[in-house]
């Protein structure tokens, strides 16, 4: 700030009235608007950035809980088809609804390939 107070004291903004209003501005006082400017754009630029940061991450965390809820559904998707797919089951279901029982092995007949 001391730089922005020199400046000020040594060459201040003037107004020179004429024809028309003229502003005069000394070198080293363009340089501190200038720096002056681009410290509120880079603190806007921050504001930004972790607004956008903030946003991203409550995507993430939802994103990962529906994760989470899905991995749940599909393991208790992969028990139940292995409940339905048992062999006892099939087989206690081919028995009494569809009236199938195993062969006796008199009824069994054994093929073998000529060779």
């Amino acid at each position: 700030m001391n730089v922005a107070a020199r400046a000020l004291a040594q060459s201040p903004l003037t107004w020179e009235q004429g024809q028309r209003w003229r502003w005069r501005i000394s070198l080293q006082m363009m340089g501190i608007i200038l720096l002056m400017l681009a410290v509120l754009s880079s603190a806007l630029s921050v504001i930004y950035v972790k607004a956008s940061q903030r946003n991203l991450y409550s995507e993430l965390q939802s994103s990962q809980q529906e994760r989470d809820h899905l991995q749940t559904e599909w393991s208790q998707l992969l028990l139940e088809e292995n409940t339905w797919a048992a062999p006892l089951r099939i087989q206690a279901l081919a028995q009494q609804e569809l009236g199938m029982q195993l062969p006796h092995t008199k009824a069994t007949v054994l093929l073998t390939q000529p060779t």
